[in-house]
This record gives C-alpha cells, sequence and structure tokens, in this order.
C-alpha cells in the first residue's frame, strides 16, 4: 500500500510544483529542458538490463517512445501553463478526466473492451462534471478562458494515454523482465523529450533571448526527480494491485488531493458549481475505470 500512496503524492507533487514555478519566477522551458536531462539520466541510473542506450535504436518500441516523447514534452508544457493560468485543480481534473479518450478507443480498438452501461453512465457524468467545473461564476455560459488549456491537455493526455497503453500492450509487457524493459523504455522517453525540449528552448531564446537562471536549474532538478519517482512508482504499484482496484484509485485520489491541494496552498477559487464539479469528475473517473 505504502508504494500506491507514494505514486500519488508523488504525482500531485508534480501538479503542486508546477503552481510554484510561477511564484518563484521559474521559466517553464529551462526547467523542463533540466529536467528531463535529470529524468533521463537517473532512469538509466537505476536500470539494470543488459541493453545499453546505444541499443536503443534497435528495439521495436523505438519510433513510438520518439513520438511519445515529443508528445510528452509538449504535454508537461501545457500541465505548467494551465495549473498557473487555471490552478491546480482544474488541471488535475482535466488530465486524469482524459481516461474517458483511451476508454472509448478501447472500446472500438480491442475486443475483450467495450462500453457497458455503467461506462456510458460515466462518459454522461464527465460531460455533466465538465460543464460545472467550467461554468462562469456569473450565469449559465462556460468559462471559454478558463477553458482553453485544460481542453488542450485533456485530449493531449488522453492521446497519450491511449498511445502508452498500445506501446505497454503491444512491446513493453511482452518482453522478459518487463520492469527493467518498462525502465529503459522510460529513459528513452525521457531522452527523447529531452532533446524536443531543447529545441522548444533554443526556439525561444531566438525569439525572446532570456537569461538562465539557477532558480529554474534547481526547480527543474526537483521536478526531474519527481518525474522519475512517479512514473517509476507507478509501475510498480500497478504489478502489485488489480487494475480494477489500481486506476479508480489512483485517479480519483490525485484528483482530490490536487484540488485540495490548490484550495488551502494557492487559495484558489472555485465557486460552489465549480465544486460540485469537481467531485462528479472524481466520481466519473472512479466508474469509467471500475466499468
Amino acid at each position: 500500500m505504502f508504494i500506491l500512496i507514494f505514486a500519488i503524492l508523488s504525482f500531485v507533487s508534480i501538479f503542486v510544483l508546477f503552481r510554484y514555478f510561477e511564484k518563484w519566477n521559474i521559466d517553464n522551458l529551462q526547467a523542463l529542458v533540466v529536467n528531463y536531462f535529470v529524468a533521463a539520466a537517473l532512469s538509466f541510473f537505476i536500470y539494470s538490463g543488459e541493453d545499453k542506450l546505444s541499443d536503443s535504436i534497435n528495439q521495436a518500441w523505438f519510433p513510438s517512445a520518439v513520438i511519445l516523447g515529443v508528445m510528452f514534452m509538449i504535454s508537461f508544457y501545457l500541465y505548467a501553463l494551465s495549473t498557473q493560468k487555471s490552478g491546480v485543480a482544474i488541471t488535475a481534473v482535466a488530465s486524469k478526466m482524459s481516461v474517458i479518450i483511451p476508454v472509448i478507443i478501447g472500446a472500438f480498438l480491442y475486443e475483450n473492451e467495450s462500453l457497458n452501461i455503467v461506462k456510458y453512465s460515466g462518459l454522461t457524468l464527465a460531460l455533466v462534471s465538465f460543464y460545472l467545473i467550467f461554468k462562469s461564476k456569473e450565469g449559465t455560459q462556460l468559462n471559454l478562458k478558463l477553458l482553453l488549456l485544460p481542453s488542450i491537455i485533456f485530449f493531449f493526455s488522453g492521446a497519450n494515454d491511449t498511445f502508452m497503453k498500445w506501446i505497454k500492450d503491444t512491446y513493453v509487457e511482452t518482453a522478459s523482465n518487463s520492469l527493467n524493459n518498462e525502465i529503459h523504455f522510460i529513459g528513452v522517453l525521457f531522452t527523447v523529450s529531452l532533446l524536443t525540449s531543447i529545441v522548444f528552448m533554443l526556439a525561444h531564446q531566438i525569439r525572446k533571448p532570456t537569461p538562465i537562471h539557477w532558480a529554474s536549474i534547481g526547480g527543474g532538478a526537483l521536478l526531474g526527480i519527481i518525474n522519475v519517482l512517479s512514473a517509476t512508482s507507478m509501475f510498480l504499484a500497478m504489478g502489485k494491485f488489480e487494475s480494477g482496484f489500481f486506476f479508480p484509485i489512483f485517479n480519483v485520489s490525485i484528483v482530490a488531493l490536487s484540488a485540495l491541494s490548490g484550495i488551502v496552498l494557492f487559495r484558489e477559487k472555485l465557486s460552489t458549481v465549480n465544486l460540485i464539479g469537481i467531485l462528479l469528475a472524481t466520481i466519473t473517473i472512479g466508474v469509467i475505470a471500475l466499468g
């Protein structure tokens, strides 16, 4: 149970840390470059398999890791922006409610997965909760300004989860010594994300030169450590618990704790209707995962 709690707290810490980046005047792109450098280095440090980094290109999953690495970097950058603009609570809800996307796609791609009455109920609840979370305080209109970044995160996270599930089912889990293979895969993924973040930062520096600050380096290093711990602990926890128990507890706990952190640590102001939407979203995630 400890490893599950640790995985949940690690993921919540990522959302909270992104919010502190704004308070500490940390440059998101600079921090992400350092984050992925530290994360990739740590992944290969704890990796104990026989394959070397130079052998990665020969792995069947390598092309997928390249695509996913680019998507991960973009997602992380969006997480940073969204927590700073829309808040920790709403960003966490958007990222975790994206479980809807792989559920729907899985129903069409996999013979052993289908949409039943429970999942249909969950999808209906998701639409209602989404409306309540982004309902403007002034009336019944959706707050489009607040909705933009979380909506992009919703679709990006859903695409990431769907692609990751396909990679795990197709390549990673079928290999011998699965945990080591997963760590190797994560290390390559972080390396690709590092290279992508460097390209993004160089493009930004050309357009708008920004001095490198020690705060960005320190914040990025801390994020990189948490990033590796969260990914590794999640894989370990997934191996110790059944999916029907793990995913509802994992996702709902992250949403609930992130919402609480946003309110307590950053005084995020949410209306009663918005809070009801977040509560409904946590129920939705549990219903879909259990279904």
